[in-house]
């Protein structure tokens, strides 16, 4: 019996090439990164391979009311084989990026985030996203982007959960992307297209905010795979799949200026 059809996506490097117009810092399109740092991670079972975590940041002293401020960016970066013998219901992948209020240094296990915050707040963190999740998706309203959806609700009341830093939803920005479509009937994923310096999937401005202390600052990129709507709900919540990765920019160890 032949073995699992694997689709290859398309190799897109991460490097733009070089370009003859300047990357104005109010772009949101663009990102002229001051830091960059990119995070190898697996998710399994959709992609068999690794894949990238990428983010960058800009800064300027004179921004918005002449103080310092902030534009950060992130994307994803593919090398990797889709195994769509997993493709068994629709699904639908996101990813959710926050920014500010945490410092430490990623290390550990869960990408890094355990030596940020703790082996306890991961395993919390985990479960509080799984349950919440699993909740808008089996109260039987309609939805769309479930994890765009819970975290929309979280800029309004920021939960607490147990063991993790207080301040872990306290920020100014909160975006999310749709990475992944999953289709039963015809065994395919349709995947974002990889991102990149003059592409990133998303960018946020942050207010009072200087390129040495946004090098402190850990970023948070959470991502979900889940049902989509109008598939058979799952019965528990450890069939919503939740990872998360902790990364600085620039990675510990090296520098960068307030310019």
């Amino acid at each position: 019996m032949a073995g699992p059809c694997l689709l290859l996506l398309m190799l897109i490097t991460s490097f733009s090439p070089v370009s003859a117009e300047i990357c104005s810092f109010w772009d949101s399109g663009c990102v002229d990164p001051l830091a960059q740092t990119a995070i190898s991670f697996k998710l399994p079972p959709l992609f068999l391979e690794p894949i990238n975590f990428y983010y960058a940041f800009d800064a300027d002293a004179r921004g918005k009311g002449q103080e310092p401020m902030i534009k950060a960016s992130y994307w994803i970066g593919y090398e990797a084989y889709i195994n769509n013998s997993v493709i068994d219901i629709n699904r639908t992948s996101e990813i959710a990026v926050r920014v500010g209020n945490l410092t430490g240094t990623p290390s550990g296990e869960n990408n890094g985030c355990d030596g940020v915050w703790g082996s306890e707040c991961s395993k919390n963190f985990k479960d509080f996203f799984q349950k919440i999740i699993f909740d808008l998706i089996t109260a039987g309203d309609s939805y769309n982007n479930p994890l765009g959806t819970v975290i929309e609700s979280f800029l309004a009341h920021p939960p607490l959960i147990s063991n993790c830093p207080p301040p872990l939803f306290d920020v100014q920005q909160f975006p999310s992307d749709q990475f992944a479509i999953e289709n039963e009937d015809d065994k395919i994923a349709v995947i974002k297209k990889t991102g990149g310096s003059d592409k990133p999937w998303s960018t946020f401005f942050i207010d009072n905010m200087t390129a040495g202390d946004q090098a402190e600052q850990v970023a948070v990129a959470i991502i979900s795979r889940t049902p989509s709507y109008g598939t058979e709900p799952p019965s528990k919540k450890e069939e919503i799949q939740i990872e998360f990765i902790c990364a600085r920019a620039p990675s510990p160890g090296s520098s960068t200026s307030d310019d």
